[in-house]
């Protein structure tokens, strides 16, 4: 075989502006093939596809911007604390504040703590700075501190599935005050500014995957997100369990684990939640806090179970979780001790028609952690219900496990935080439960 076929094609290098350029001539012309624009280029057409696929955020880039200039766009190496710092740098910037990059760092180290990660992330001058690029952030000087600002090109927006002409843009300020966690109603759809990978990026609702709290389709602003500095009540640097909390551990059944494929994601989360399941009772010796296993189960027949339901339904067809099988019991390592407190629920809400509620108020709990199978289900639905009844909700993040691992992030990071769910390490807790 000659030696030129052996060899791998050499990668073309382009920017995110040439991209950008590539989506305008595909939406200008529909019918402009792949294979088109792959020869114009000098690019796989494999490359074409990807990128149209990704229309939405290389037309939102704006031109000018160092971003839009670089032939790489490399994925931040921590976005959780990215995502944060942005969601908390918006909305400062949404309510007219000026942040200094001596800030930016305060607060991007407070989220390292938060998100376990403060012994591997320094943010130093170096971050802050990329930081402000992939962001297209630009610092101006303010009274003697650098201050940050949003840059945002009229053409460059797609507001639905339409794009602002160039005519109208006359209204608009070449800099204006537009954070990424802005939302905007207009009818018939609705129109939320988004970041992805360090681009500002206008979703249209009907096909966006982000999730929109009640009530979102009005043009008032939603509530912006909780920065874990504000979260009640662990303390970031020295980590402490709320004096009469409850740690809820839901669903830890053998049918319940049964019907997830074992993975080494699930076999971790097993043993994470085995050991903060052990080191609550240990500390309960010394401290006031109490603990509560939550079960789901029905009775023979499922006589509990309505045909409008389809959810739990579906339990019915595959005979599980009925009281009295080994399906229905805890799984070893998360057997109820004599201690705990066992609530049998017959629905995925840990407190529809239990008396779970009853109980907290009686021991005047208004701190609940929780843990469990599934995130999506579970979690997130007794999270809400916790909420309503004016309960502080932790969830802990390595001691949660869904199977949709896409699911999983978007609660941990973006849904519990904006509803005022402190998301914990297990390392905090363990630390909060360790101390005297």
């Amino acid at each position: 075989m000659p030696q030129e076929q052996k060899q791998k094609k050499k990668r073309v290098p382009i920017t995110a502006l040439t991209k950008q350029e590539i989506c305008l001539k595909k939406r200008e012309n529909l019918k402009l093939r792949d294979e088109d624009l792959a020869k114009e280029y000098g690019l796989d057409r494999s490359t074409i596809t990807k990128i149209l696929k990704q229309r939405e955020k290389w037309l939102a880039i704006d031109p000018n911007s160092n971003y839009a200039k670089q032939k790489t766009q490399k994925s931040p190496k921590f976005p959780q604390i990215e995502d944060a710092l942005s969601r908390w740098l918006s909305a400062n910037l949404n309510n007219g504040n000026s942040v200094s990059d001596a800030q930016l760092q305060e607060k991007a180290l407070e989220y390292a703590q938060s998100y376990g990660l403060r012994n591997e992330f320094q943010a130093s001058n170096g971050w802050i700075s990329k930081f402000k690029n992939r962001h297209q952030f630009r610092s101006g000087e303010s009274q003697g501190v650098s201050e940050v600002s949003l840059q945002v090109n009229p053409q460059s927006v797609p507001i639905g599935t339409t794009v602002i002409p160039t005519q109208e843009h006359s209204n608009f300020s070449n800099t204006v005050s537009l954070p990424p966690n802005s939302h905007y109603s207009s009818n018939p759809s609705i129109a939320t500014s988004s970041r992805t990978n360090g681009t500002n990026m206008l979703i249209n609702a009907s096909s966006s995957q982000h999730y929109l709290p009640y009530g979102a389709g009005t043009s008032t602003p939603l509530v912006t997100s909780f920065p874990p500095s504000r979260m009640y009540p662990l303390n970031t640097i020295t980590p402490s369990i709320p004096e009469n909390a409850a740690f809820i551990f839901c669903d830890y059944q053998n049918d319940v684990v049964g019907m997830f494929q074992t993975t080494n994601i699930l076999n971790q989360f097993l043993v994470n939640s085995k050991t903060l399941f052990q080191e609550v009772h240990q500390a309960k010796q010394k401290k006031n806090i109490s603990s509560f296993s939550v079960g789901l189960s029905f009775r023979p027949g499922y006589p509990e179970v309505s045909t409008n339901n389809r959810y739990i339904e579906k339990l019915r067809n595959t005979g599980r979780l009925t009281e009295g099988n080994k399906g229905a019991e805890f799984i070893d390592g998360m057997i109820p001790r004599e201690d705990d407190i066992v609530i049998k629920k017959r629905r995925i809400d840990a407190f529809y028609n239990t008396d779970l509620q009853m109980i907290l108020q009686l021991r005047n709990i208004r701190h609940i952690i929780l843990s469990g199978i599934a995130t999506g289900d579970v979690i997130l639905s007794t999270c809400r219900s916790a909420a309503d009844r004016d309960l502080n909700v932790t969830v802990v993040r390595e001691c949660c496990f869904d199977g949709n691992e896409s699911v999983q992030n978007v609660l941990m990071n973006e849904l519990f935080p904006i509803q005022g769910v402190m998301v914990a390490s297990l390392d905090d807790i363990l630390t909060g439960l360790r101390l005297a």
